[in-house]
């Protein structure tokens, strides 16, 4: 997630969405939850957003995980933590179905469409689905709220790559890839770009950590996805 202290009055409606939303993890959830059991009018916020993804959740069938899951994860405890620990942080994606890259896409689009409307007209958010192929499962879903110039990007079915991290590119029409900002393979992010974003294509590479060391993407590109207006 972002750096933003979670509990401060500066991006309210965005904390409660994303505990709702359930992609809040770490210190950032506790402090939600801290907050909720003390402040009743973010505990509303909260429960509204809840409300609103309710019928979202409600048609995904649940399901259990298979013993290869466990099994899988046994041998993973075994041999790396630093995967054991991104399957933990991950857990929703095992708890909702196994449709929850198409779950996640749903859920940020209803964060989307349910956003709060400014007193004054606004530039339209824009989405993206970020899939590894045309038509193929998503692997990242991106918002960009032109209000706040702020990109939120959350992985939906991703493995993580050893000493390696994603970086989010803007590939505008017949132009060159534009760096936006480091993402995460086990948890949402927010960036503020300094590039300006009024549409193209997003795309999410693997490079060194820390980013690319040219700025334009080294490694292998792992998902990109058509910027649209809601």
């Amino acid at each position: 997630m972002s750096d933003r202290d979670p509990i401060s009055g500066e991006d309210d409606a965005l904390v409660a969405a994303e505990y709702a939303l359930g992609v809040l993890d770490g210190q950032e959830r506790v402090a939600a939850e801290r907050r909720i059991s003390t402040d009743p009018g973010f505990a509303r916020e909260v429960e509204a957003w809840q409300d609103r993804f309710d019928p979202l959740t409600a048609e995904i069938a649940p399901e259990q995980p298979g013993p290869h899951v466990w099994a899988d994860l046994a041998r993973r405890l075994e041999t790396s933590s630093n995967v054991v620990e991104l399957q933990l942080k991950r857990s929703l994606a095992l708890w909702r179905s196994a449709t929850a890259a198409a779950g996640a896409l749903a859920a940020a689009l209803a964060l989307v469409v349910a956003w709060p409307k400014p007193a004054a007209p606004a530039p339209p958010v824009l989405t993206a689905r970020l899939a590894a192929t045309a038509g193929g499962p998503t692997v990242f879903v991106a918002f960009y709220d032109p209000g706040r110039k702020a990109i939120v990007l959350t992985p939906a079915a991703v493995s993580a790559a050893q000493d390696r991290s994603p970086e989010l590119w803007l590939i505008p029409t017949g132009g060159k890839p534009i760096p936006l900002g480091m993402a995460a393979f086990e948890s949402s992010v927010q960036m503020i770009p300094a590039a300006s974003v009024g549409g193209g294509t997003l795309a999410v590479s693997v490079e060194p950590r820390g980013g690319s060391p040219t700025g334009q993407p080294t490694g292998p590109v792992i998902a990109t996805g058509q910027l649209t207006n809601l």
